[in-house]
């Protein structure tokens, strides 16, 4: 009896070529194929069960790829560098650093990929963008798809506004290292921030993704009640888009958090 094999190397081909794998299979089955293809009964009864079987591998396999976006796997390494990072920020709250991790891994990586769709039409999102919804999952929560509360795509709306107003990303950028450098933060930290910052303002402004988290970041940082809050606010969320900052007395550097594999994140120091 003969091997037959049918190999289907993507949907469109499955869903173009189906004739020809029909016919293909028909005439290399064992049973279907030579002389019985001359017994008409056989081979209607053969022909129809091959279709219905078409038709149902058809609707798996559509099944299957719209399914597996859905379900995309969250890169480890991006795991385990953003509980780095975020137990950085944790480091002045033992509360906080103390609270058992829960499903912010996975919330963040959701609400992250809703964000893009949403902006970008998407959803190849970034590191810094999983680090930023990741952060805003654990603290304050964003359960319902919320930032800060509010609906994400609400706030969306209100980066869209702000980038209006500014006029561009590198305008928005350069006001909000001045808005920064304005503040009364008693480390330093502010104003060390926004020279640093200032040098290169093409990592916050060069990329459409890294354009909304600064806008994002300026505009959660600006609710905080006390100058000083605001200031840390910010840093904290642009941290995760620039890089390198100032948290206090203490320069951060995640630059190459999630760029060694099989082995646990570090966050360094810098000066």
């Amino acid at each position: 009896m003969s091997d037959a094999r049918i190999t289907l190397s993507s949907p469109r081909e499955a869903r173009e070529g189906g004739a020809s794998v029909l016919s293909h299979f028909v005439r290399k089955h064992p049973i279907c194929g030579g002389g019985v293809m001359g017994h008409s009964i056989v081979r209607r009864r053969h022909l129809r069960a091959l279709r219905a079987g078409r038709n149902a591998l058809f609707v798996l396999m559509g099944v299957l790829c719209f399914a597996l976006p859905a379900r995309a796997q969250i890169p480890p390494e991006w795991q385990a560098a953003a509980q780095a990072v975020i137990g950085e920020f944790e480091r002045d709250a033992p509360k906080m650093a103390a609270y058992p991790w829960g499903s912010e891994l996975r919330q963040g990586w959701s609400l992250a990929r809703a964000w893009r769709k949403h902006n970008n039409g998407n959803v190849e999102i970034i590191l810094a963008e999983y680090l930023t919804f990741t952060a805003l999952c654990r603290a304050p929560g964003c359960a319902g798809s919320t930032i800060e509360g509010q609906p994400y795509v609400g706030m969306a709306q209100r980066v869209k506004a702000l980038h209006a107003e500014q006029g561009n990303p590198t305008v928005l950028a350069a006001n909000a290292h001045a808005w920064l450098a304005g503040l009364a933060d008693p480390t330093g930290a502010a104003q060390k921030n926004a020279a640093l910052w200032n040098k290169d303002l093409d990592v916050a402004a060069a990329d459409f993704a890294t354009g909304n988290l600064y806008a994002l970041a300026w505009l959660i940082a600006r609710t905080r009640p006390t100058p000083a809050e605001q200031a840390t606010t910010f840093a904290r969320f642009a941290l995760l888009v620039q890089g390198r900052a100032w948290l206090g007395a203490r320069c951060v550097d995640i630059t190459k958090i999630a760029t060694v594999l099989d082995a646990p994140p570090k966050v360094e120091s810098c000066s």
